[in-house]
């Protein structure tokens, strides 16, 4: 199941079973006006609007919520956006846990090249500065092994 259905299901399975447990929800829940797949629309661009990556479940519940018991606009819902959605389980799939070391691998490569690439820049030269003393200035009298040559 892709990433997106399994977002759906989840937010269907709040919802059905919010309904089921608050009758004034269940009515609000019944609109034929409404669907699972635009509320799931809404979220995700409301999580863009925020500037975010992560949310919990209740904020993401609450977004939900939200799209059901308020007058969303077309605005306010958006249009699709083509993402990728991880959403939390209790426990995960040999397929999730590979999937989420092969994405920690490819986010740890990259960190390493930009830090590779960020070692192997030119460092800026500081300006040169006057040689000649400043007025007032003390002189170095110290020897030095180069002044006997």
């Amino acid at each position: 199941m892709k990433s997106s259905e399994n977002f759906i299901e989840a937010i269907r399975q709040y919802l059905d079973s919010r309904a089921a447990s608050d009758n004034l929800f269940a009515i609000r829940y019944a609109s034929p006006s409404k669907s699972v797949a635009e509320c799931c629309q809404y979220i995700l661009n409301e999580v863009k609007r925020q500037g975010v990556a992560v949310m919990t479940n209740d904020e993401v519940y609450s977004l939900a919520t939200h799209y059901w018991d308020g007058d969303c606009t077309a605005e306010e819902i958006g249009k699709p956006i083509n993402c990728k959605v991880v959403i939390s389980k209790d426990q995960l799939t040999e397929e999730d846990k590979a999937e989420l070391k092969e994405q920690a691998m490819e986010q740890f490569k990259q960190e390493q090249l930009r830090e590779l690439r960020s070692q192997s820049k030119p460092k800026s030269q500081p300006k040169p500065t006057s040689t000649a003393p400043k007025a007032g200035a003390e002189i170095d009298t110290a020897p030095n092994l180069f002044d006997n040559l």
